[in-house]
């Protein structure tokens, strides 16, 4: 097999792996539109797995026993519709079952094919001309379109649960932007987050919202994600000097692909302790102001939480918040204290507090980390978080 066969099969097994995750998420994706009016979820799946079908058994598996194709012209229209159809119906993990099948067999058909079987040029029964590699790469952009828009589907709702999981003490919502205030403690909760919407003239929406900010004593900030709208915000922000910071990852892990802890020194509490305030406090260096601003903002939000503090012999070591909604643990304000920091301390609080999510019925977790943080990063990929999504902030030049 050439390099080059063997590369576009990487490419086609894409869909092999991402289906199968897929499979991992509970029918609130799975039967989420991909847009308003357009197919759901399962019913792409459904789609993509019966143009699978076709294609194996008109084409693909023809090529390698010498036979002639079958393919020919069909109500595309009415195809799509009876896979959208099948789709619907269908329980997700068969849906799942079938279309790794479905593509697995394709996959070894194609690479078990000679070079000249390969590279030959057929005719199917209308006369029209099937090549393999050209196949590949007609669906291999298929598959990446409607992948796409699934990762969509989960980005937004990671985003929402960001936003719900670190609150805003004020939110004003504006043409379809989110405005959040917290008296100046952290970025996240004193930003523009332009997901939702935009109708007014760019310039003037900007400039108000830079009133706001100024008018509270808060450098104003826009958090720039895979969402904003409109699209040309990030550059009309930066024609007007707005600088970029804070690069940030958003990760993923699926909470039984996690190892147990081992660190019997844990604390975990449901309700915010004054306990759990000094040791954040103590490890972060907040000052009074950012500790009253962080109690305000836990102690309003109505999403379950745990408040952890791991402590060896006696001293508290590592501490952080989780926030739990529609089945995902989101972690934050994970803090190891610089003197005990390269010994495990901050994996086994992470690890306590994901045990802790799944014993409250959360099936995933996620959390946000800056790109130039490397020890964290190493961290959380060697407890299995997956990068999903990047964002950062722009900030005003003032």
């Amino acid at each position: 097999m050439t390099d080059e066969r063997a590369a576009l099969l990487r490419d086609f097994g894409e869909w092999l792996h991402f289906v199968t995750d897929l499979g991992r998420y509970g029918d609130w994706l799975w039967n989420q539109s991909i847009a308003a009016g357009k197919w759901s979820v399962r019913e792409v799946v459904g789609h993509i797995l019966k143009w699978d079908e076709y294609f194996l058994e008109g084409a693909v598996a023809k090529v390698g026993i010498g036979q002639s194709l079958t393919l020919k012209h069909i109500d595309y229209d009415e195809f799509n519709r009876e896979a959208a159809a099948y789709g619907k119906e269908a329980a997700s993990g068969e849906l799942v079952n079938q279309a790794v099948r479905m593509r697995t067999m394709i996959i070894s058909e194609l690479s078990g094919l000679t070079e000249e079987q390969y590279t030959a040029a057929y005719k199917d029964a209308d006369g029209n001309l099937f090549e393999a590699a050209q196949y590949i790469k007609d669906f291999i952009w298929h598959d990446r379109h409607h992948i796409g828009q699934i990762r969509s589907l989960l980005y937004f709702r990671l985003e929402e649960m960001s936003l719900n999981g670190w609150p805003a003490l004020q939110t004003i919502v504006y043409d379809g932007w989110l405005l959040r205030f917290s008296e100046g403690y952290t970025k996240r909760s004193n930003s523009v987050s332009p997901i939702y919407g935009h109708t007014i003239k760019l310039t003037d929406k900007i400039e108000a919202c830079e009133r706001l900010y100024k008018a509270r004593g808060i450098r104003p900030v826009f958090k720039m994600t895979p969402f904003v709208k409109p699209a040309e915000l990030d550059g009309e922000l930066t024609a007007r000097g707005y600088g970029r910071i804070d690069h940030t990852f958003v990760k993923t892990v699926h909470l039984d692909q996690v190892q147990l802890p081992a660190h019997s020194g844990i604390q975990l509490e449901h309700d915010l302790t004054e306990e759990w305030l000094a040791a954040l406090s103590g490890l972060y260096g907040l000052s009074e102001g950012q500790r009253e601003v962080t109690r305000k903002m836990m102690e309003q939000s109505p999403l379950a939480k745990c408040f952890a503090i791991l402590r060896e012999e006696g001293v508290p070591v590592a501490c952080g918040i989780a926030v739990i909604e529609d089945g995902w643990i989101g972690l934050y304000d994970i803090v190891t204290s610089a003197n005990h920091r390269n010994r495990g301390f901050g994996e086994q609080l992470i690890l306590h507090v994901l045990d802790w999510g799944k014993r409250q019925g959360a099936k995933h977790g996620y959390l946000l980390v800056v790109k130039e943080n490397a020890p964290a990063n190493r961290l959380y990929e060697k407890i299995g978080f997956v990068h999903q999504y990047d964002y950062w902030y722009l900030v005003h030049p003032e």
